[in-house]
């Protein structure tokens, strides 16, 4: 019998069936409609376990937000209303019939799919961190989930940082998320956008949003800057740095073997993400562990939660 793979995230539903080895037999990937909150993703997950018409003997959840794992209850949302506090594995075990159900965050489920099946096969300790609308991340130590005291651990997105850019001036204080994430990346680039008007000198991004700042995204940065837009440049460098930082501060800590960078900002050419962040990352990490590891792209792509979430499943099996 196979186990069922749950993704929840702000924007993403994903259902995955399969062994709970690193193979995926069936995949259904819905978009969520954020009006219809909590009730309408629940509403879809409904559905679609219905229509996969099979049965399942355990299930495992990465949800998109801080949960309490040991008591089955997401913490909050920050992108949908109506999770707050919310019991799904009491919701999922008698709504679709299973009752061996496991939750984590998604930013830890995704990290046990990369150690286990990819970039981190086979390496221990492995650092994953998660840069798509916000920054989360995840330690996983042979093979478990570190959660620290419980309500969990590696939330590196909300560090603190003030980064210098490669030009030398200062970014602004904020936490990692507000500076490296997609949405912070994008941010910045409106407000390039929106500033052409102010006198400002017109940039490529100018021309890639139509001269609409709503439209900017961290992907048109980085093709801005490919495109040799300084501004954008800055923004990256800022990005990169912080990012650098960061993970300076938590390889110090953690003392990784392995550090994985995911999510859709990791989908940036690797000159402009990887390569920065690794030099950055370079010049700052305690001296003694330069060279014991490595820094690397995650593999999985968009299936790594559910990946991750199939292994949950299978730990939480019935013996």
């Amino acid at each position: 019998m196979p186990y069922l793979g749950l993704e929840i995230g702000g924007t993403k539903l994903q259902l995955g069936l399969g062994g709970g080895d690193g193979t995926i037999t069936r995949l259904v990937r819905l978009q969520v409609d954020p009006p219809r909150g909590a009730e309408g993703i629940r509403a879809q997950i409904v559905e679609a376990f219905r229509e996969m018409n099979t049965e399942v003997s355990a299930i495992g959840i990465g949800f998109g937000g801080p949960v309490d794992g040991n008591r089955g209850v997401v913490t909050k949302s920050n992108q949908i209303e109506g999770w707050d506090g919310f019991p799904l594995v009491d919701w999922v075990r008698s709504t679709l019939g299973v009752e061996n159900v496991t939750l984590q965050n998604d930013a830890d489920t995704a990290a046990l799919g990369e150690a286990r099946f990819g970039a981190g096969k086979g390496l221990s300790p492995v650092l994953y961190v998660n840069s798509g609308s916000g920054i989360g991340g995840g330690l996983i130590v042979d093979g478990t989930i570190y959660r620290g005291s419980g309500v969990g651990a590696i939330e590196i997105g909300h560090l603190w940082i003030a980064a210098a850019a490669c030009d030398g001036s200062l970014a602004e204080h904020g936490r990692l998320e507000d500076l490296a994430s997609g949405w912070g990346i994008a941010r910045a680039g409106r407000g390039i956008v929106a500033n052409a008007d102010k006198g400002y000198e017109q940039s490529y991004l100018t021309h890639l949003c139509d001269g609409d700042p709503a439209k900017v995204t961290a992907a048109m940065v980085a093709q801005a800057v490919r495109n040799r837009c300084i501004q954008s440049g800055l923004v990256l460098d800022k990005a990169t740095t912080a990012m650098g930082i960061a993970l300076a501060h938590a390889v110090t800590l953690l003392a990784p073997r392995l550090v994985i960078l995911g999510g859709g900002v990791s989908l940036i050419d690797e000159d402009l993400w990887l390569e920065p962040i690794r030099r950055a990352l370079d010049e700052r990490v305690f001296p003694p562990f330069r060279g014991t590891f490595d820094i690397v792209t995650a593999a999985l792509g968009e299936d790594v939660v559910v990946h991750g979430a199939l292994a949950l499943a299978r730990d939480t099996r019935p013996q």
